[in-house]
């Protein structure tokens, strides 16, 4: 497995561990949250960064 698919794997794992852990009652953990928003945060950006370089692709 590649250093990113591994990312990937871990990244995914604590989303789902917050998604448990708020089904249970127990979604208020600020570690979780400061967790997530920066996996969620990261994932974005690279979307944006991706987007960015197709339409660059596309018209230069």
């Amino acid at each position: 497995m590649t250093p990113l698919q591994i990312a990937f794997i871990i990244g995914f794992s604590i989303v789902l561990l917050k998604f448990v852990a708020s089904l249970f009652g127990y979604g208020n953990n600020p570690i979780l949250n400061s967790l997530v928003t920066v996996i969620l945060s990261i994932f974005v950006a690279f979307e944006i960064v991706k987007l960015v370089q197709a339409i660059m692709l596309k018209f230069a």
